[in-house]
């Protein structure tokens, strides 16, 4: 295989590596999973987080294999909490929660989605990502939550809110916080800003919430707003991302668009109440060769979703991503720079806020 073919190879098997996913879907009992009733399934051991090796990104934990984290080193004046999404996928796998001390899947989360995704909000915030128990793939079906697998996610936000727990006592010494997340993790950072922020006297450390690829609606919390400004401060953002097709038929798509109809929507270009945004407004697409790419894609609409047509990436590149009848896994990749500058906009506004 030619050098030229290697790297091409290579871009391609990283691109489907971001599988990430982990929303009820109708399809998934036709995947001929291994499975064991829930009752018999033996969970993996439980992290306690007190020792940084639970966690997959720490300021404190030495990270010297993975150097896109090297500016982590716990001296920014805010927190970002990140919650990776589902990639615990293998269908050979009969456990219902994925085993935190895996270093193979543990190195996985670190070069797709902690690389890929996390990664926007590293110039805002001292990075903390615990590795945690995460839900198999399968129990987004809705048959098998009903059987298993919403006692899955409710082990897999255990370790979650522990972590937090933890994190807050022993970690985070009064700075504010952004919670992250994406699918899986952004059902978890639901739960967490419930439990800690909604009506609590944490609330006033919220710089914002970004929970991208679940379903958010108006109903979940009562006093968290969705932002309507680049500036804004204290609340949260939400999207998921479409393709537009040339013929309009049903797709088989992670999120499905009528679980989202009562979902609400950012702007992850403008930031604000736009439905629309155009390709000079766009910062950057974040591609595998870890280059960004500007002015790629505008969004043609919003409806309970963020709606695009292919990026122009050039063609090479764009003709992989044309390939995607899914832009789920995308949902932060797509947008990666305007992110990472608006979570340093929002974060510049909290100090600004508390100053005056």
């Amino acid at each position: 295989m030619s050098i030229k073919s290697s790297k091409i190879y290579i871009i391609i098997s990283f691109f489907f590596l971001l599988n990430s996913c982990g929303l009820l879907r109708s399809d998934n009992r036709d995947i001929n999973y291994k499975i064991v009733d829930f009752e018999e399934n033996t969970p993996p051991e439980k992290p306690t987080y007190e020792n940084v090796e639970d966690w997959l990104v720490h300021p404190q934990k030495d990270l010297k294999e993975y150097p896109f984290l090297d500016k982590n080193n716990g001296l920014m004046r805010a927190d970002v909490f990140f919650i990776v999404p589902t990639l615990f996928t293998d269908k050979r796998n009969k456990n219902w929660n994925s085993d935190v001390y895996d270093n193979d899947f543990a190195n996985t989360m670190m070069e797709s989605t902690i690389k890929y995704q996390s990664t926007a909000w590293l110039d805002s915030g001292n990075l903390y990502s615990p590795n945690y128990r995460q839900a198999h793939y399968k129990v987004f079906d809705e048959f098998r939550w009903e059987n298993g697998g919403k006692r899955a996610f409710e082990l897999a936000y255990e370790d979650i809110k522990r972590s937090f727990e933890v994190y807050l006592q022993k970690y985070n010494e009064g700075r504010p916080i952004i919670i992250a997340g994406h699918s899986q993790g952004s059902g978890h950072a639901i739960r967490l800003l419930q439990d800690f922020f909604d009506g609590k006297k944490l609330k006033s450390k919220l710089i914002a919430a970004y929970l991208p690829g679940t379903r958010v609606t108006s109903n979940n919390f009562f006093d968290l707003d969705l932002m309507s400004s680049p500036t804004q401060t204290g609340g949260y953002l939400t999207w998921n991302t479409y393709k537009i097709f040339k013929k309009d038929k049903k797709r088989n798509v992670t999120v499905d668009r009528e679980w989202l109809m009562d979902a609400e929507c950012s702007n992850p270009v403008t930031w604000n109440s736009s439905g629309t945004s155009t390709y000079s407004q766009h910062k950057g697409l974040l591609f595998l060769n870890e280059k960004i790419f500007s002015n790629a894609l505008e969004i043609e609409y919003i409806q309970n979703g963020v709606f695009l047509r292919t990026p122009k990436i050039g063609l090479f590149k764009s003709l992989i991503i044309s390939t995607l009848q899914d832009y789920h896994r995308g949902d932060i990749n797509l947008f990666w720079e305007d992110i990472r500058l608006n979570a340093i906009i929002r974060v510049q506004e909290y100090f600004k806020n508390l100053a005056n």
